[in-house]
């Protein structure tokens, strides 16, 4: 006996048709005189008679009313109960944004071992571009943020350091020779650079990477990392791509590109990774799960 063929059988008793009853059960009519059948069969009794337009109810059918009724509220009952105590204790989740191509092994690793260690919170992560997940983290969209440590980002920010990683360039693998094992923007200066970007935010990363690189050439703007990487080993245009070391995205296409790092006065050229949250949020969980991940990155 399915808990479904007795509340067929409370909405039949209820409306008297059993055409009223299937629409308010939303099946159809012959579905529902099926249902109502099969829970005669299992019972061994006939519950309702119905000839035609005539519609009663058997002694059986009185005798199994209260009960059914009973047990059918006891279920709904026990079911609203249940779900108001799964959304009352509910493990809360957060999002990271994180800026796509930082340092994803290490992330995941850091994220995976804090999700199974942890029965307080949960953590999520979803990739996209600087402007767009700070945007998102305004919005609270997002509750924390990874990317590049951007002077203009400090007004409503709070964050920590994850990490200081060198900025590299990435070229086609015979465009310099094997000697070479470092440039200088000015080695750059007639070649396009690609960076990666929303369409909504392509001024905001131009600018960015011309400051941040000192370069001032023209720009290619790719969605992605391999539509990028594409773009760099087209031989058609000189062509190259601001990555930092702790990427690996280059490694896959390593047959094809060489990474070398920047160089400004002959020194390496830095960028600092922060986990960003909003200065003004109430929440102050969000503060210590931030640090703490910024703990275990450093460790790593």
């Amino acid at each position: 006996m399915l808990l479904r063929q007795m509340k067929y059988f409370l909405a039949a008793v209820y409306c008297k048709s059993f055409n009223e009853a299937a629409k308010q059960c939303f099946i159809s009519q012959p579905s529902f005189s099926l249902q109502i059948k099969q829970l005669e069969k299992e019972l061994g009794v006939k519950l309702i008679n119905r000839n035609n337009c005539n519609f009663s109810l058997t002694p059986a059918s009185e005798k199994f009313y209260e009960p059914c009724k009973r047990i059918v509220g006891d279920v709904q009952n026990l079911m609203q109960n249940m779900q108001h105590f799964a959304e009352t204790n509910q493990v809360p989740s957060y999002i990271i944004g994180c800026k796509t191509g930082y340092n994803i092994c290490c992330l995941l690793n850091v994220i995976n071992m804090l999700n199974k260690n942890s029965e307080t919170y949960h953590l999520e992560l979803l990739y996209g571009d600087h402007e767009q997940l700070l945007t998102m983290l305004a919005n609270n969209e997002i509750d924390m943020l990874i990317t590049e440590n951007r002077e203009a980002d400090d007004n409503f920010l709070v964050g920590e350091l994850l990490e200081i990683t060198d900025l590299c360039i990435c070229v086609p693998k015979h465009s310099f020779p094997p000697e070479i094992k470092a440039l200088h923007i000015s080695d750059l200066s007639e070649q396009t650079c690609v960076i990666i970007a929303n369409r909504d935010y392509v001024m905001q990363e131009q600018e960015y990477y011309a400051k941040c690189l000192g370069f001032h050439g023209n720009f290619f703007t790719a969605r992605d990392i391999p539509t990028a990487l594409t773009k760099v080993i087209d031989d058609k245009v000189k062509s190259f791509l601001p990555v930092t070391s702790n990427n690996d995205a280059p490694f896959y296409f390593s047959n094809f590109t060489r990474t070398l790092p920047l160089l400004a006065d002959n020194e390496p050229v830095e960028i600092y990774y922060n986990i960003f949250w909003q200065k003004n949020n109430p929440n102050r969980k969000i503060a210590a799960i931030a640090q703490h991940i910024a703990s275990l990155m450093q460790d790593h």
